[in-house]
């Protein structure tokens, strides 16, 4: 006796397995409102460092004396990206972050 079987009836109730792509937000306004919302974020109480190397500072930070392209140097800014500070060590980044009652954010 052969056994039939039934697969269970959909309704329009049951939701759809994936989302089009139409439905779903482009990637890129996706990363606009993340940094946007880092922007938002802590109003001058949240900042955040990176490291450049020498050759890479100078278009953020004008002013800077001329290095050796190769030297790493540390910068510390804003949640909304506005450059704070320029250093050749990050301990004096992280003290001065500090020493402004800045809250240091971890970026990857």
């Amino acid at each position: 006796m052969a056994s039939k079987r039934v697969s269970p009836s959909k309704t329009e109730a049951d939701p759809p397995v994936s989302a089009s792509p139409a439905s779903s937000p482009p990637r890129e306004a996706l990363l606009r409102q993340t940094l946007g919302e880092l922007a938002a974020m802590g109003g001058g109480e949240v900042a955040y460092m990176r490291k450049f190397r020498a050759a890479d500072v100078r278009e953020m930070f004008p002013q800077t004396a001329q290095l050796h392209p190769l030297v790493e140097v540390y910068a510390l800014f804003a949640a909304d990206g506005t450059p704070l500070m320029l250093a050749d060590a990050r301990e004096a980044i992280l003290s001065s972050a500090w020493q402004n009652d800045l809250t240091m954010i971890a970026l990857h």
